[in-house]
């Protein structure tokens, strides 16, 4: 099969394998995410509402996938260069669904999938923003896609981080020690992300988004949704302000308010 045929093919159905690893514990295969997400609970750990967000991403990969498959893209230059690196991302999703549910823990081994998702996801961004091109599929469906995708994983790899070391035993159990640790991630994460931000320059806003949407979820979660821990929730919202003013400033400096 040609390579490009093949790249518009996995484009197509990989989206739809994302979602179908969700329903392995429906089958009688594996834990549900929901309960291992329970079950290595951290102060890093959004409120549960924000998980929801995989809806989103989910339809636009979905739509992604069939605007890319058409054949009036068949010729654009777009698709061509983000749908290698999505590619790559939707099935690093599937991987981290079905490896989550069959060991119902996350581990280092689930952080490096993510990391893997979170690498391709940001190329994806970035050749986007490189690649403008006129059109409804790359206005409403790539630029949020990637924007979001990219976010997203940006937050879940730190996540992802948290419960990976408290899995393994390196992060304490309770006490001042769990805060520190909790903190000290949320910083790094809010660094990260502002940094990407600063990065895309105009074309920041969907990434920006998500990452807010995730700390917003973390200050929630620490306000007694999932525990009570003050400092981690001033941490993330330090850091969800940090985000946003980034974003702001790069975003007035091009002379744009609304989605670019």
């Amino acid at each position: 099969m040609p390579q490009d045929q093949l790249r518009r093919l996995l484009c197509l159905l990989l989206p739809w394998a994302q979602i179908l690893v969700a329903f392995m514990p429906a089958l009688g295969m594996g834990t549900s995410m929901a309960a291992v997400s329970a079950a290595s609970q951290t102060p890093v750990v959004p409120a549960g509402y924000a998980f929801s967000i995989w809806s989103v991403i989910f339809i636009l990969s979905a739509a992604y996938g069939i605007w890319q498959f058409l054949p009036a893209s068949r010729g654009s230059t777009l698709a061509q260069r983000t749908g290698w690196p999505l590619a790559g991302a939707f099935a690093a999703n599937a991987l981290w669904q079905v490896v989550s549910q069959l060991s119902a823990s996350v581990g280092f081994g689930l952080f490096f999938i993510i990391l893997i998702g979170l690498a391709c996801a940001l190329a994806a961004l970035f050749i986007a923003r490189n690649t403008p091109e006129p059109g409804i599929g790359p206005r409403w469906i790539v630029v949020p896609l990637t924007g979001l995708l990219a976010g997203w994983l940006t937050a879940a790899s730190f996540v992802n981080l948290s419960t990976a070391a408290r899995t393994a035993g390196m992060m304490p159990e309770h006490g001042i020690g769990t805060t520190l640790f909790a903190v000290v991630i949320l910083l790094a994460a809010g660094g990260a992300a502002a940094a990407i931000a600063w990065l895309l320059r105009r074309d920041a806003l969907w990434f920006a988004v998500a990452v807010a949407w995730a700390f917003v979820a973390v200050v929630v979660a620490n306000l007694g949704a999932n525990q009570v821990n003050i400092p981690a929730a001033l941490a993330a919202a330090g850091m969800l302000a940090l985000v946003a003013a980034v974003t702001w400033q790069r975003r007035r400096a091009a002379g744009l308010s609304g989605p670019a």
